[in-house]
């Protein structure tokens, strides 16, 4: 599900897309077999063929489509990850930002752009048994990108090259703390800030001073047999409340536990004990409302504990422009759409 600016509400599967706005009866909808993508800024909604030939978008009543001759390159499926990530991201000049299993897309309003990591000069893995995954941020304020590196091996980390900077149509290294440094995760704080996940541990970049603080995360119980290895998750409230899920790795591997906490003001609070992975999902209102959701359940952030609100099997969930949460259930047999009530 996507809440956009314009009030549409846009729910999507590999079946199809329906869009509805709040207070309207009429809803406007189309099918297809395709990878959903998400919603733009702009009124659309992206979809990309099965076989990574095109990607299209769709206004509510009629498509349109991009393939090579529009700049688009043919997207094959990976071994490892998804062909492409949910979700746009969007800098002030109107450029649209795509991440995918290989490489950096931008779509300019005319044709798309591909930026593959030779492009980024950002580095690979020599292994034929390794991959790249990549991480994506867009300053909300500016034209700036950045883009990470995080290099795996059967499901654990081997190191990563860094990150790039894209600014005035050009790629350059940005400076990281630690060499082979895999970036999991990057996520803006106030206007001087950028969180990144580098490694194991958390860290902030200071843009005026162009310095590296870390915020290393809480010792694991020594008798423990689980270490950190990345960050999964990077929510970050627009006054600097984050609450970074950690994965852990252990005997059985390392896509089984994970963890969370609140980090504020330098201080660190475990959320809840350590579990199983699963689809959490963390959403910071601006009511200063702090939704924490699972597959089960709903639930605030208060006071530093998590306060149960609803029991309800949870299939999808975003935030509208005012802040009030949207989720899709299901409900007595049925898949359904509810809202919250706001004063």
């Amino acid at each position: 599900m996507d809440v956009t600016d314009d009030g549409s509400i846009w729910l999507a599967s590999d079946r199809g897309l329906v869009r509805l706005k709040e207070g309207v009866r009429n809803v406007d909808l189309t099918r297809f077999w395709d990878i959903v993508v998400g919603a733009d800024n702009f009124g659309r909604y992206w979809v990309i063929s099965r076989n990574g030939s095109r990607i299209s978008a769709w206004d509510g009543t009629s498509w349109t489509q991009f393939d090579d001759h529009d700049g688009w390159v043919s997207l094959k499926s990976h071994p490892v990850f998804p062909q492409v990530q949910s979700g746009f991201q969007t800098d002030t000049s109107g450029n649209i930002w795509l991440a995918t299993a290989w490489d950096i897309r931008r779509y300019d309003g005319r044709q798309w752009i591909v930026y593959p990591p030779d492009i980024m000069e950002l580095p690979l893995p020599w292994r034929k048994t390794q991959y790249t995954s990549f991480s994506l941020l867009v300053f909300p304020d500016s034209d700036e990108v950045w883009v990470g590196g995080c290099d795996w091996q059967s499901g654990k980390v081997v190191g990563g090259g860094g990150i790039r900077r894209f600014h005035n149509g050009y790629w350059q290294e940005v400076k990281t703390p630690v060499q082979t440094a895999c970036i999991s995760r990057m996520a803006m704080g106030s206007s001087n800030h950028i969180w990144a996940g580098i490694n194991d541990s958390l860290w902030q970049y200071d843009s005026i001073n162009k310095t590296w603080t870390e915020f290393p995360p809480p010792p694991l119980d020594q008798n423990s047999e689980l270490s950190y290895q990345i960050i999964t998750d990077l929510p970050v409230s627009i006054d600097e409340i984050l609450m970074p899920r950690f994965s852990l790795c252990g005997l059985s591997g390392c896509d089984i536990f994970n963890v969370r906490y609140v980090l504020e003001n330098g201080n660190w609070k475990q959320i809840n004990g350590i579990g199983q992975t699963e689809q959490e999902q963390v959403l910071f209102s601006q009511h200063n409302l702090i939704w924490v959701l699972t597959p089960s359940s709903v639930m605030q952030f208060q006071d530093g504990a998590l306060v149960p609100v609803a029991k309800l099997d949870v299939i999808t969930v975003d935030l509208d422009s005012r802040g009030k949460l949207w989720l899709v259930v299901k409900f007595n047999g049925q898949v359904s759409l509810f809202s919250q009530i706001t004063n």
